[in-house]
């Protein structure tokens, strides 16, 4: 479980996803939204913005224990809503 002091933001690929409602855990506003967002496509969106990103496959999001989706930590670098704005306009 990452803490607090890790200082790493927790990131997962539902964030993004377009077919989800704001309640059901999409973080993003729709016009920035994808369809079916992918670990992988979310590493390269950090990657290219020079995140390091570290990837854990086996991690499930709490709403949805059914799929085994992963997640991403991000270093702190900023507000977690930025963040996400600037990974969705790079998907």
């Amino acid at each position: 479980m990452v803490t607090r002091d890790e200082n790493k933001y927790v990131i997962y690929p539902l964030y993004f996803d377009r077919s989800l409602s704001r309640l059901n855990g999409r973080k993003v506003a729709k016009k920035y939204a994808v369809e079916k967002p992918t670990l992988e496509t979310i590493v390269k969106a950090a990657q290219s913005l020079k995140l390091n990103p570290v990837i854990e496959k086996d991690k499930i999001y709490s709403s949805t224990p059914w799929k085994k989706d992963g997640r991403i930590l991000i270093e702190k670098k900023g507000p977690k809503t930025k963040l996400l704005i600037q990974l969705a306009n790079r998907l």
